[in-house]
């Protein structure tokens, strides 16, 4: 090699690996991110973080760059959490035995891509404008994505009824109601925070539509888990805001929640006259989405979490991850609405899964990203723990698995890992150098 040559490969180097992998991983991320909302389906939107990130990964860092990095508690829980959980996986009867090679290969390929999502948004979580950018993309298209299902649902498609449980229709054609809920409602949460920027990429009142047509969408997903995980979400944004910065967004979350419980009569109205008959519909009560939420009672939860208890034969250790499902299922009645398919709530099925020992290093995991999220919030960025709060909201009767991205729900990576590894990355970012 020529000195020419030598001379230029460093300069080479520094200009793409220091501008296109940054670059990478935030296209990848944020379309991964807004992807909930607008990509089809699985193929695309888990194939978008796995193509595109991919490329992040092509140009190294400067060595000398990562040697001057400082070793981050949070970063080794994560690995922690993460390898024995699949460890333990791979340690099961069902895993040595071969049955479940499907299964196997999907939580494998689920969990390297939960790696890597953990790998890029640790990355981008350094630069605070990129992450604006992303949060302000994603909720934008939430948003979009928010107004085309209420208004083709309520308004426009044959053979449906305005007041119906909402639905993304641009997602599998139809996702599920408490999916649909929880997405929208984490970019409710974030759009909330992003608004109080003084520079946006959009005009102000604009932006505070938005927020209101996520939080009114996110009702009337009909999801009580929703419901939780946006009280959980500004209570801790009001909390770290305080009351004069905080009662704005609270005051959309109170409003929309009572415009969705008394809103009955109106889209019985609305109802009749998309029928175009006389027809009389039956008219219901004030209370009635109310009573719609007591009547489903606990949608079976309990039983599911009876049957994975028994299911329970090391507390310790746990039962792994993959082809255990038969093990609590066969104590289930048949599920017509095919519910019974996990245990329905990520901490839970942590337990489960992993033991006390997995349940540990998970509450360790959490208790350092909410001290992180505190102190960010100190210094005046209360956006993540409001988005961590309303993740733990909406996982704690909702999700299937915390170290995988390909789970029947797949929004785990969305509500838990997204601001998680946001908080560890940044509060290192802003920790006091330590003494050489």
């Amino acid at each position: 090699m020529n000195a020419t040559a030598t001379t230029i490969s460093p300069a080479w180097s520094g200009t793409f690996g220091g501008t296109l992998r940054p670059l990478a991983a935030q296209i990848a991320v944020t379309g991964y991110l807004a992807g909930f909302s607008v990509l089809p389906n699985q193929w695309f939107h888990l194939g978008w973080l796995l193509l595109v990130g991919s490329v992040a990964f092509v140009w190294k860092e400067n060595a000398a760059q990562r040697l001057h990095q400082p070793v981050n508690p949070g970063a080794w829980l994560v690995v922690a959490f993460l390898l024995w959980m699949t460890l333990r996986s791979c340690c099961s009867e069902a895993f040595q035995q071969g049955h479940t090679s499907n299964e196997v290969m999907c939580g494998m390929l689920g969990s390297l891509l939960l790696a890597k999502f953990c790998g890029l948004t640790w990355q981008i979580a350094r630069n605070h404008e990129a992450l604006r950018t992303t949060g302000w993309i994603t909720s934008v298209l939430a948003g979009c994505a928010a107004l085309i299902s209420l208004v083709l649902t309520y308004f426009v498609l044959p053979g449906h009824v305005a007041g119906e449980r909402l639905v993304n229709l641009l997602v599998h054609g139809g996702l599920n109601p408490i999916c649909t809920g929880l997405i929208f409602g984490f970019s409710a949460i974030w759009l909330s925070a992003l608004v109080e920027g003084r520079v946006l990429p959009i005009p102000r009142r604009l932006a505070w539509a938005l927020i209101a047509l996520l939080h009114l969408t996110a009702f009337f997903s009909g999801s009580r888990g929703v419901m939780l995980a946006l009280a959980c979400g500004h209570a801790a944004l009001l909390l770290a805001r305080g009351w004069r910065r905080g009662v704005a967004a609270l005051s959309v979350f109170v409003i929309t929640g009572m415009l969705y419980f008394t809103s009955a009569p109106l889209l019985t109205k609305l109802a009749t006259w998309r029928a175009g008959s006389a027809v009389v519909v039956e008219a219901p009560t004030l209370t009635h989405h109310l009573q719609k939420a007591m009547e489903r009672s606990d949608n079976g939860r309990f039983d599911i979490y009876r049957a994975g208890w028994n299911a329970l034969d090391n507390l310790w250790l746990g039962t792994g991850q993959w082809g255990v499902g038969d093990v609590w299922q066969c104590e289930l009645q048949p599920d017509p609405c095919s519910m019974m398919t996990h245990l329905h709530s990520a901490f839970f099925a942590t337990f489960v899964h992993g033991g006390i020992i997995g349940t540990a290093l998970l509450l360790a995991l959490l208790l350092q990203a909410l001290r992180s999220a505190r102190n960010l919030a100190r210094k005046g960025d209360a956006t993540w723990i409001a988005l961590l709060a309303f993740g733990c909201g909406g996982l704690l009767f909702d999700g299937e698995s915390l170290t995988s991205l390909t789970t029947a729900p797949r929004f785990e990576g969305l509500l838990f890992w997204l601001p998680v590894v946001v908080v560890l990355a940044r509060d290192g970012l802003t920790s006091p150098p330590r003494a050489v």
